[in-house]
């Protein structure tokens, strides 16, 4: 918080002040043991390292370097930038060999990424350079941490690692309940578990070829690699928080120090060779590469929903509003609804075979670093899932009204006569088409959440005015003042139920009448189906746990009472199945839409009103009972 306050200038200088700081204290600790005997004979000392040593050595860090180039592949998959895995590993490692040689990392690694690739903007760069370097440093605490309690690291290690490795379990689960911080006006996205994952993987991958290149630059039997790693570590981590180019100062400081008593000069002998092998010769083959930058490439990008659903279910244009979007390829189109740790199909596949559409969805998600989620798809998606070896599960029933065979006078549907006899006495009048308005809607949906909490989001829709612009609208007003609306899909053979909202103090049976002049819309307008949208199920009626895992799901989606209100329609209830490649991934999927649905993201306010499909307006007459 004191850095905030201090003005830009002040902010520079401390910058710049605090790594000659620490390199004038480093080089006052080390004077002792750099003697001018001990400087003298180092050209000696480097050439008593014979050239099989330098030829590993500089092969580990070859080794190195490319689980280097990883960290940036998963970024900009992180990030969504569209840079290709193969330009966005050849410029992370510049960018890191520049960055980690000259100081400022960040900085200098920003700028890197920036010049060699063409489609990126500098701030792009400056978040794929932070996004790496703040992973980079949790993943060294992780392993410097492990290393000192699992291998025979320094004493004085013991506490610090002990409470980093406590503290490690609630890294996955601030990554899958908070994967977005918000603070000072500022939002990060945290990384998704499949890319942290991998990035600690790769990190143990670099460091330790690293601690190897310099490890066989020492002198034989100076001490063992398990004693030695650890050591390593920590003196590259004192490296890093000092800031100092290349970490040198606090990096000879740790391994003199540590290092049992031997032959400091062919220790600092070693470590001088392994700066040549892993800073400068990296170093300035980044310098040269940043000649030849790379030229700009397209790449193409996922188109937003249409305002009318193409595809056999309607449903999919909600993933207008949860930054979904539709991936046309050439043998399926699928809507595809991004999370913190998923890439979803939602619903079927637009277009194309079930097979194509597993392929399509697994490519997909393995290039933005996430798990392949299959999201309220049809028993045949499912049968096709499930030939595939992927774990699927029945989880809900979609309600669906079958318009040709739709008829108020049989008596499973005595209830819904009831409800819209209730609507005629209390002088209801339905209204539906455009202009809306939306400051009354507005009101209403402010008034539902506060009676019934938060509007869900994800899978549902959320009142907004562009948004409801796009659907088929219908009002109810009681002498001039709207009490409530609902909204709907459209699609060419499915309506789909969306929003719902009404005041506290609406007539009995009003919502039931506005759905009921919804499906009267669909059939006139041709489809086929009307869905009432989907309710939970369980899975295995025979199971106590699936019983009670259901129950509890249901009365957060609304209870015995949503379900009552669909039913009051008689529909055809059809189950709707999810499905993953695992059942941890499917697991962790659901649970990940689990949380948007209950905690979605704020919604930004809409710039326009203007409808995107414009009806005729007209009034609905009362319905009577038939």
């Amino acid at each position: 918080m004191f850095a905030l306050v201090l003005s830009s200038p002040v902010r520079v200088v401390l910058r710049a002040a605090v790594p000659v700081a620490v390199l004038a204290l480093c080089a006052l600790l080390l004077a002792p043991t750099l003697s001018m005997d001990v400087v003298l004979s180092m050209p000696e000392r480097l050439g008593d390292i014979s050239w099989g040593r330098w030829v590993l050595a500089l092969a580990c860090t070859m080794g190195s370097f490319w689980a280097v180039a990883q960290y940036d592949a998963l970024a900009h998959r992180a990030l969504g930038t569209g840079i290709s895995p193969q330009r966005a590993q050849v410029s992370g490692a510049i960018g890191i060999a520049l960055g980690q040689t000259l100081g400022f990392g960040v900085v200098t690694g920003a700028v890197a990424r920036w010049r060699m690739l063409g489609d990126l903007r500098l701030g792009q760069a400056a978040k794929v350079s932070a996004f790496v370097g703040a992973s980079f440093v949790i993943c060294w605490a992780v392993l410097a941490a492990l290393a000192s309690l699992i291998l025979p690291g320094p004493e004085w290690a013991f506490w610090p690692a002990l409470a980093v490795c406590l503290a490690v379990p609630a890294l996955p689960v601030v990554l899958l309940l908070c994967p977005v911080i918000r603070t000072f006006g500022v939002e990060f996205h945290l990384p998704s578990l499949p890319i942290s994952g991998a990035i600690l993987f790769w990190a143990l991958i670099d460091t330790g070829l690293a601690a190897t290149a310099l490890f066989i630059l020492l002198p034989a039997g100076t001490l063992d690699f398990a004693t030695f790693f650890p050591l390593f570590l920590i003196a590259l981590g004192s490296g890093l928080v000092s800031n100092t180019p290349g970490g040198v100062g606090p990096f000879e400081l740790v391994l003199l120090s540590a290092v049992p008593a031997g032959d400091p000069a062919a220790i600092i002998a070693a470590i001088l060779g392994f700066r040549v092998v892993y800073y400068a010769l990296p170093a300035i083959c980044a310098g040269l590469a940043l000649m030849r930058p790379f030229g700009r490439s397209i790449t193409p990008a996922l188109r937003t929903p249409p305002a009318r659903a193409t595809g056999p279910r309607s449903e999919v244009a909600v993933v207008a509003q949860n930054g979904g979007a539709i991936a046309a390829r050439r043998d399926s189109t699928l809507a595809l609804w991004p999370t913190a740790q998923t890439l979803t199909l939602f619903t079927d596949p637009m277009a194309g075979s079930r097979d194509a559409a597993l392929d399509h969805i697994q490519t997909a998600a393995r290039a933005a670093g996430k798990l392949a989620l299959i999201y309220k798809c049809d028993a045949r998606m499912a049968t096709t899932a499930r030939t595939a070896r992927w774990r699927v599960l029945h989880f809900a029933d979609e309600a669906v009204v079958d318009l040709a065979r739709f008829d108020l006078s049989v008596p499973s549907r005595r209830a819904l006569r009831r409800k819209l006899r209730a609507t005629e006495k209390a002088n209801v009048t339905l209204r539906a088409g455009h202009p809306l308005p939306f400051t009354a809607m507005a009101r209403i949906d402010a008034e539902w959440q506060a009676s019934h909490g938060q509007a869900r989001g994800g899978s549902m829709g959320r009142y907004c005015p562009d948004y409801v612009a796009r659907q088929w609208v219908g009002c109810a007003y009681v002498a001039g003042r709207l009490v409530g609306f609902v909204t709907a899909h459209r699609g060419p053979d499915e309506w789909c139920l969306d929003i719902m909202r009404h005041s506290d103090d609406v007539p009995d049976g009003t919502m039931h009448a506005l759905v009921n002049a919804a499906i009267t819309a669909a059939s006139r307008a041709g489809a086929s189906r009307f869905s009432l949208a989907a309710v939970p199920a369980c899975p295995d009626p025979h199971s106590a746990v699936w019983r009670w895992a259901a129950f509890k799901v249901a009365a957060r989606a609304g209870g015995r009472g949503l379900r009552q209100f669909k039913s009051s329609f008689a529909p055809r209830w059809v189950p709707r199945y999810a499905a993953a490649q695992s059942w941890g991934g499917l697991t962790l999927g659901l649970a990940d839409i689990a949380r948007v649905i209950q905690r979605p993201g704020s919604l930004a306010p809409a710039t326009t009103t203007e409808p995107h499909n414009v009806d005729e307006n007209y009034e609905l007459d009362s319905i009577k009972a038939a």
